[in-house]
C-alpha cells in the first residue's frame, strides 16, 4: 500500500498540514507519493492529469485530494477508471464557484458534470470537512460527499490531525 496526495490550488508539499501528515506517515513506513502539480501556472486538469498518469496506482492504495486535489482525484481515477482501497477527500467540491475570481476561474477546469457514477472509483469514500472552512460553504462541502455516497466527518475548528485515524 502507498498514499498518494494531490493538494489544491496554490499549495505544494510543503502548504499547511502536508509535511506534519507526510512525516507521520513515514514514521509508519507507509510510501507517500507528492505529485509536483504546477498551480497556479499551467494549473490545467490535463496537466495534472499527464503527471499523475507516470504514478502506478493500483487496488491496494489510498488517495487523498484536498481542496481542488479532491476532484481532480474523483475525476482522475474516473476517467482512467481506476480503483482504489480508499479514496480521503478534504474540503472537496464540484461545480462550485466562490468568492476568489482567480482561482474559481482555474478549478472550473477540473468539474465534473456529475458525480453519481464516480463513487465506483473507490471501496471506501471519506469526505473530511471543517466546520469554518473559509473559503467553500457548507453546502458545497455536504453536497460533495453526499453525491459521492461518502462518508462525512466533520473536523471541529480545522484539526486535521485525526486525518491519520481515517488511514
Amino acid at each position: 500500500m502507498k498514499v498518494v496526495l494531490f493538494y489544491g490550488t496554490e499549495c505544494d508539499e510543503n502548504t499547511a498540514w502536508i509535511p506534519w501528515f507526510k512525516s507521520k506517515l513515514e514514521e509508519s513506513g507507509i510510501k507517500f507519493i507528492i505529485p509536483n502539480l504546477p498551480t497556479p501556472e499551467n494549473q490545467t486538469y490535463k496537466n495534472w492529469s499527464d503527471i499523475a498518469e507516470k504514478i502506478e496506482i493500483n487496488s491496494d492504495d489510498v488517495v487523498i485530494g484536498w481542496s481542488t486535489g479532491a476532484i481532480f482525484a474523483v475525476r482522475f481515477l474516473f476517467e482512467h477508471k481506476l480503483r482504489v482501497k480508499k479514496l480521503i477527500l478534504i474540503s472537496g467540491f464540484n461545480n462550485y464557484i466562490g468568492n476568489v475570481p482567480k482561482v474559481d476561474n482555474i478549478n472550473k477546469d477540473f468539474f465534473m458534470k456529475s458525480l453519481e457514477e464516480a463513487n465506483t472509483v473507490a471501496n471506501q469514500i471519506v469526505c473530511f470537512k471543517s466546520d469554518d472552512d473559509p473559503f467553500i460553504t457548507q453546502n458545497a462541502l455536504n453536497s460533495f460527499a453526499s453525491d459521492l455516497k461518502a462518508q462525512l466527518k466533520n473536523i471541529a475548528g480545522g484539526d486535521i490531525s485525526t486525518l491519520r485515524q481515517a488511514m
